[in-house]
């Protein structure tokens, strides 16, 4: 049996090539599956292999008495670089190895859910063409879990101020009788000085003599009120899947419904939020976010048939951001301000100059909002275990009567359920932690 003196391996992608140099002269070079690879000769001792589709053959150089002188098995390959970085451009830049087969590829490695791991798939077998067989060993490791941390801040400043004279004048002569009145009321039936309405401090002044009457009731009031409401929810949710919250209530709404018959709606209020978060490669985060913040009001309410149905103040925002996990951006600007001032005043006697204050009252309220919506994501991952929690319950229970009568404590640790030390770099937020 002859020997042949040129064995080897010859591993090409598509559509690319390489140069043989044979020892000997050949007389014929081929190859055998021709659909798979080609060869040129430019002369008889140099051959150039090209491949044309994915698979195996081999290439054979005979002598002048036909015997083979170079056999190598030809291995064509789709391009594997372009391969990976075409997946990587698509599904993210995860660990995916792709390891190709004469009849397709085997994908392997981790990806978050098994979406990307269909992915990954079906663009592995478009890259390859019809009738490659793909084997797809990718692990799926979980899906990604988003905590989105709200701080929602709102200070709200009222001024009022009130100044007015209310004046109350009778006389009697004979059978006449005349008065002047001006404001409100200052003695009541039982001559017991009448209080103003708005709570602001009243100087009471009177004069009687036979037939006369006088009264008069100086009002004025200066009031200022600071208040500061904090919500701070607190949700996690899966990537791409939608979460909401509220911190409120639901007030019932009456709705016609004919013929004198009504239903019942009911309108939230309060602290919402409504977000889409969605990580993306690099571990950025996309999130769609929706907080809002309404309080029942009485500016605007409606009565219809005796019933009374309260409006609502609501400041919302809606936006999408990207960031990274950690990272925090704030919606501020949502400021409110407005202002009213009312003045009553007896025709003309009110517009003399200086004695015209005796004859006017005045009103003056002045309002101011500022809301400010801080939001944080963090990428998380479940506790491993239940000493990782900590729920407000572990560190409270019902005082002893040792406790409540000589200690003065309202409440002390349960027996045997002290609070677990978990060694962790950050407060847990709702049973995960926060990477």
């Amino acid at each position: 049996m002859p020997v042949v003196s040129e064995r080897g391996q010859i591993r090409l992608d598509v559509s690319r090539g390489q140069t043989i140099r044979l020892s000997q002269t050949a007389k014929t070079m081929f190859i055998a599956d021709p659909a798979i690879a080609d060869i040129q000769a430019p002369s008889n001792d140099a051959a150039f292999v090209f491949g044309k589709k994915a698979g195996r053959t081999s290439f054979f150089a005979l002598d002048d008495s036909q015997q083979a002188i170079a056999e190598y098995e030809v291995i064509v390959t789709q391009p594997i670089k372009d391969l990976r970085e075409m997946l990587r451009s698509e599904v993210g830049d995860y660990a995916i190895q792709v390891s190709y087969t004469p009849n397709g590829a085997v994908l392997s490695g981790t990806v978050p859910n098994a979406a990307l791991a269909e992915s990954a798939k079906s663009i592995t077998t478009q890259f390859l063409g019809p009738g490659a067989i793909i084997t797809n060993k990718l692990r799926v490791a979980g899906a990604l879990q988003v905590n989105l941390q709200v701080r929602v801040a709102e200070v709200a400043r009222n001024v009022a101020k009130e100044f007015g004279f209310n004046i109350n004048a009778t006389a009697e002569t004979g059978s006449f009788r005349f008065g002047f009145v001006n404001g409100r009321s200052a003695v009541g039936p039982a001559g017991q000085i009448i209080r103003s309405p708005t709570g602001a401090g009243s100087a009471f002044l009177g004069f009687g003599a036979g037939g006369t009457n006088i009264s008069a009731v100086l009002d004025a009031l200066a009031a200022e009120g600071l208040v500061a409401i904090l919500a701070e929810p607190n949700l996690t949710a899966v990537s791409g899947e939608p979460a909401s919250f509220l911190a409120g209530g639901e007030f019932p709404i009456p709705v016609a419904q004919g013929l004198d018959r009504f239903s019942v709606e009911f309108k939230r209020f309060g602290v919402s939020l409504d977000f889409v978060p969605t990580v993306l490669a690099g571990e950025m985060i996309s999130i769609r976010v929706k907080p809002e913040v309404s309080d029942i009001s009485s500016r605007g309410q409606v009565q219809i048939n005796g019933f009374t149905i309260p409006a609502l103040a609501t400041r919302r925002a809606d936006t999408v951001v990207e960031l990274a996990s950690g990272q925090s951006f704030a919606i501020g600007g949502l400021i409110r301000k407005g202002f009213s001032t009312d003045i009553s005043a007896f025709p003309w006697l009110g517009d003399i100059p200086v004695l015209g204050a005796l004859f006017r009252s005045s009103n003056f309220q002045k309002d101011e909002t500022e809301l400010v919506i801080i939001v944080t994501p963090y990428i998380v991952r479940a506790a491993v275990s239940a000493t990782q929690t900590q729920a407000p319950t572990d560190r409270v229970a019902p005082p002893s009567d040792v406790d409540r009568v000589f200690l003065n404590r309202v409440a002390s640790p349960p027996p045997g359920r002290q609070a677990p030390k978990a060694k962790v770099t950050r407060p847990l937020q709702d049973g995960f932690i926060l990477e």
